[in-house]
């Protein structure tokens, strides 16, 4: 689709556009290639040592190569020969890769800033915003301080650091958190100072460092005019597509310039679900739209080609600009400039060579992109649509023109168009199918075929909805009925999105990580090879036709667990609590870990977990906290998150012995701390201090969070009895949608912590024919008269909270036979 749409608007002879289609030009591809694995492999595995002896390793094999060529020049041969050429090309780009790579990887791990990370230092900073900051959604109906508020995130670039006898400067990325009424009136661009405790990202991330804001940011000036004036068309969208109900209203901003902040939640999961959240992020295809629409108009002009690809490269830049610099929109601007330069030079274009050279050219300009799962799906889906998708779309409009040899002239165009449209999906999703495995969640089955019916709404949707942010811009007026009529395409995308989410057993299982990819990689590679052949082409296709009637018909019948669009599963794992809160694709956030280390490694197998990014332990009481193993050793874990009450002291050094052994940092945190991970926002609001001489000390010293999970808001009380609660009670009731109710449903509650919450759901955590009488039946009771929902792992075995539809939640049982019921939120 993208390629289709640049060579339309940059006006590639129809010519050129068939010798695209024949054998594929690599010579540039091939370094490209080396050069991002090179650069990838060094930030993330390779030490410093063995990093410079690889790079000078492969710069000392280029000599030889280069001497032979001067000696043939010299004795009248022509230059160096192609393999011995291309060798050379490859190794010096391997060298590159590896020193750019490693040099940034490096400054992520070591050096005075990581060392500051590590101690969990608070400093003063000055940062640069790059991206806008990321509220969680207002929780409705929440009374009192803003402490329990969820934060914000903003990317930003790391300028000076102030800290302990110290100054530093730098530039490197950076996660500001702060709370959300600090951070979303600012726009990228902006610089601030800002007092911070530094700490070390997760494993995996790319940044250098996480602060955490103690005050409210100082801003420095103002941001750059480009970005004001962003902000201003921005603004202008949002307040335009107002007029529109929801969820198109919300969709319509997302489309056109990647704003998700006012995108439903659950038709958010319904877009990742069904293989479609790539419209809602800013792609390849919008700027593609965009700059082309400039291009074609230009095109009926009498500006030559260098003017119409200045023009095309302001229109591109603005577009950056405006959708913000994600993976896809750098990716896609620097493919497009790279094109442009080809137009301005009368050169063809090729698209390969443009997506090499923007992959080069990004990776060089900013290492981290190497390591970035949606530029490697923004490229992989790019070199699928060029590679794979013109040979399959003419493939099945041969077929069809051979099945319906008398057709009208109309009726095979509409089919090639359908088919075209077919194989440009199927092959991005083929491209993207090893990362994809590799991240974890599953492998979609209903993702091409949701494409395909939403992609004849995605360019109107687009373009209408550029031609509403123009409009606003003029006279706000005339832009509401523009934006009624856009609505109208992104209303087709949501029936598509939830009725593809919809479809039972739309994800197939597979595993995570690189033994996933490479299965994944496998498959692929089978697939595409028995697709060529008639004879392996109907094996093929009664295997897939098997395979799908298994999974959609039998397998459910089977287990249909986890529910689609869950949100939190209480796991059953007797008397204790286990929470899984879910971050994105086979990751969670793990909240407590319940006495037994098999119970709990079961509950997070058949929720197909197979990383948890940060794992949290209310407390070290048995109940919570002994079935650590079933974690830690199992699953990769970022960090541990504990109680400030390192008792009881055997359960401790217990927790201690685990972490280390695990390679796991360990962090203490109070009230006031939080973090974010994919879908999941925390913080902690009690203990505030250590409570001594209560009943039981390390109850009263649980953490107490308030969570955020893909617009669904919990509060999680672990074991807090009355001296805690009656602690966090000045600060008012915390209104949430769903509440883990303290203690396993002891009697003692406060009506802070129980009722006044206004939550739809209450989750009783308790473990069948246990001797403490819980739940406590006058709790029951309470919740039942407030018209509270409860869902019990004794009754009904693991409970999953899903969000089944705008405003309702639903909980799923996991105990065959027990009944689904429905809550309004």
């Amino acid at each position: 689709m993208v390629a289709v749409v640049m060579e339309a608007g940059l006006g590639l002879p129809a010519d050129e556009r068939g010798a695209r289609r024949g054998r594929a030009d690599l010579r540039l591809a091939v370094p490209a290639a080396v050069f991002w694995g090179a650069a990838a492999l060094a930030g993330r595995w390779v030490p410093g040592p063995v990093l410079l002896g690889c790079a000078g390793a492969a710069l000392a094999c280029c000599v030889p190569a280069v001497l032979l060529g001067a000696q043939r020049r010299a004795t009248g041969h022509r230059g160096l020969g192609g393999p011995g050429l291309a060798t050379c090309v490859a190794l010096a780009f391997l060298a590159a890769g590896l020193l750019v790579g490693g040099l940034a990887g490096r400054a992520r791990t070591t050096g005075p800033l990581a060392e500051l990370a590590r101690a969990q230092r608070t400093v003063e900073a000055i940062v640069v915003l790059t991206d806008d900051p990321k509220p969680s959604p207002p929780r409705t109906g929440a009374t009192g301080p803003a402490r329990g508020a969820p934060p914000a995130t903003a990317s930003a670039r790391l300028e000076a650091v102030t800290g302990p006898g110290r100054r530093l400067r730098s530039s490197v990325p950076v996660l500001l958190v702060g709370p959300s009424a600090d951070l979303v009136r600012y726009l990228p661009g902006q610089r601030l100072d800002v007092r911070a405790t530094l700490a070390r990202p997760r494993p995996g991330d790319t940044i250098s460092a996480v602060l955490f804001a103690r005050a409210p940011p100082r801003p420095r000036g103002r941001p750059p005019a480009a970005q004001r004036a962003a902000g201003w068309l921005r603004a202008r969208l949002h307040a335009a597509a107002a007029v529109v109900p929801q969820p198109a209203g919300g969709l319509l901003p997302a489309l056109v310039v990647g704003d998700t902040s006012e995108l439903d939640p659950g038709l958010k999961d319904d877009f990742r679900t069904a293989g479609m959240s790539h419209l809602t992020a800013v792609s390849g295809a919008n700027l593609a739209i965009a700059t082309g629409a400039v291009l074609v108009m230009l095109g009926r002009t009498r500006l030559g080609p260098r003017s119409r690809a200045l023009a095309g490269a302001v229109a591109l830049a603005a577009f950056v600009i405006l959708a913000r610099p994600s993976a896809s929109v750098v990716r896609a601007g620097a493919m497009g400039l790279v094109g442009l330069a080809a137009l301005a030079l009368g050169r063809p274009r090729a698209v390969l060579a443009a997506l090499a050279g923007a992959v080069l050219a990004v990776i060089a300009a900013d290492p981290t992109f190497a390591l970035s799962a949606g530029f490697a799906l923004s490229v992989l889906a790019t070199v699928g649509m060029v590679v794979w998708g013109p040979g399959w779309g003419e493939a099945l409009e041969r077929r069809t023109g051979a099945r319906w040899p008398d057709a009208s002239r109309r009726l095979r165009a509409a089919t090639g168009r359908v088919g075209e449209a077919v194989a440009v999906a199927a092959a991005a999703q083929f491209a993207c199918t090893p990362v994809l495995a590799w991240l974890g969640g599953g492998v979609s089955l209903i993702a091409i075929p949701a494409n395909v019916a939403a992609a004849p709404a995605v360019a109107p949707a687009t373009v209408l909805g550029l031609l509403t942010m123009g409009l606003a811009a003029v006279h706000p007026p005339t832009a509401e009925p523009v934006a009624r009529l856009a609505a109208l395409p992104c209303r087709w995308l949501v029936v598509v999105a939830d009725r593809a989410a919809g479809i039972p057993g739309a994800t197939v299982g597979w595993p995570a990580g690189p033994v996933g990819a490479a299965l994944a990689l496998v498959v692929v590679v089978l697939t595409v090879t028995m697709a060529r052949r008639p004879a392996t082409r109907r094996l093929l296709a009664a295997i897939v036709v098997g395979l799908l009637v298994a999974r959609l018909f039998l397998l459910p019948r089977l287990d249909g667990w986890p529910p689609p669009g869950w949100r939190l599963v209480a796991c059953d794992v007797g008397q204790g609590d286990a929470l899984v809160l879910r971050a994105g694709p086979g990751s969670a956030v793990v909240v407590d870990v319940g006495p037994d280390p098999e119970l709990v490694a079961a509950c997070l197998k058949g929720l197909g977990i197979r990383r948890v990014p940060v794992l949290i332990l209310s407390h070290l009481h048995a109940d919570h906290a002994g079935g650590l193993t079933g974690v830690l050793g199992r699953v990769p874990v970022g960090e541990l998150v504990v109680s400030p009450l390192p008792e009881p002291a055997q359960q401790w050094a217990a927790v201690q012995r685990g972490a280390q052994a695990a390679g796991v940092p360990v962090r203490t945190v109070l009230a006031g701390s939080a973090g974010s991970t994919g879908d999941v926002r925390w913080r902690v609001l009690g203990p505030e201090r250590v409570l001594r001489g209560t009943a039981s000390d390390p109850n009263n010293a649980s953490l107490v969070l308030f969570a955020e999970v893909a617009g669904v808001t919990m509060l999680l009380t672990g074991d807090a009895e009355l001296p805690e609660q009656r602690q966090l009670a000045h600060h008012g009731t915390v209104a949430v949608d769903v509440l883990k109710v303290a203690h396993h449903g002891a009697e003692e509650q406060t009506d802070d912590f129980l009722t006044a919450t206004t939550a739809a759901v209450a989750v009783i955590s308790v473990g069948t024919g246990n001797t403490y009488g819980h739940p406590a039946p006058g709790t029951i009771a309470r919740l039942r008269a407030a018209g509270v929902m409860v869902a019990r792992t004794d009754l009904h075995g693991a409970v999953a909270v899903v969000r089944a539809a705008p405003g309702r939640l639903a909980v799923v049982a996991r105990r065959p036979g027990a009944r689904e019921a429905e809550a309004r939120a």
